[in-house]
């Protein structure tokens, strides 16, 4: 029966020198012991000369060290925000890019409150007491315009959109519309992952206005974007309602979006906000 053994281990040991990559199983081995992973051993010009030290004599699959990453694992770095996966060491990246726990943080002014979507969700309600509605792709939700944050919410995605609504008097109200991604990385914030469609209209003067646009994400780590940031900003004027629908971005394989022919709206359903 085996037992576990615990204990530290530097970073590098556990590296390809080569690619600076995690080493993974099947590892390869000089004849004095230094290892390099099976990608860089496979686009290596000469094999039979260490990468490291010129031994030759070639590389070798190294068992020992296979069985050590195939045994080692680390906890999550997320593990304070509720995680308890553990990963091997080659793995952990993969984890982290998925891992639901990972925080996105408050925005409201001296609040350092940080945690996974569902824990920010109850936190802005419960704490902050800002309005909230489910919300489903591609149907039209209508929200009441008031001064302040209302969060819109996916259950199946884990995904919070907060609509920001400023007063610019006299022109009304301008609704900004972001969503809260905890893995949104700068690469990603630039590639929108949502589509948003806003309207609201005023009968009383005859007024009508609609948009669309994309919707940057954000772990909100720098507070709420401003509208110059991509934090879009629609102006509203005097109504006591807007309605918005959003959808995901499809995208080739260039990563250009694929736009569908829009539906007619008077086909997509209703769901009052409460």
């Amino acid at each position: 029966m085996s037992a576990a053994i615990s204990g530290s281990i530097e970073r590098d040991v556990l590296e390809c020198p080569i690619c600076m990559d995690p080493l993974q199983p099947p590892v390869y081995q000089c004849a004095v012991g230094h290892a390099i992973c099976s990608s860089c051993h496979a686009s290596l010009t000469n094999k039979d000369m260490c990468h490291t030290c010129s031994a030759t004599g070639g590389y070798n699959r190294c068992n020992a060290l296979d069985k050590i990453l195939e045994s080692f694992r680390v906890p999550c770095t997320n593990t304070k925000y509720g995680c308890t996966a553990e990963s091997h060491y080659h793995e952990a990246d993969e984890h982290k890019k998925s891992c639901p726990h990972t925080p996105c943080f408050c925005p409201e002014p001296d609040c350092v409150f940080a945690g996974s979507t569902v824990a920010l969700l109850a936190h802005l309600t419960g704490d902050h007491m800002w309005p909230s509605t489910e919300l489903r792709y591609n149907l039209k939700l209508t929200v009441d315009v008031q001064e302040g944050i209302h969060a819109l919410h996916n259950r199946d995605a884990g995904l919070l959109f907060l609509m920001k609504f400023t007063p610019v008097p006299p022109f009304g109200h301008a609704t900004s519309v972001l969503c809260v991604d905890p893995h949104a990385t700068a690469t990603e914030e630039a590639e929108c992952k949502f589509r948003c469609h806003l309207s609201s209209s005023n009968t009383d003067i005859g007024w009508q206005k609609t948009s669309d646009f994309q919707v940057r994400s954000t772990n909100l780590s720098e507070g709420l974007l401003a509208p110059e940031d991509g934090g879009y900003s629609f102006v509203a004027p005097n109504t006591t309602s807007i309605t918005v629908s959003i959808a995901k971005i499809m995208r080739d394989k260039r990563g250009n979006e694929i736009r569908l022919k829009r539906l007619r709206q008077s086909l997509l359903p209703y769901a009052i906000a409460t």
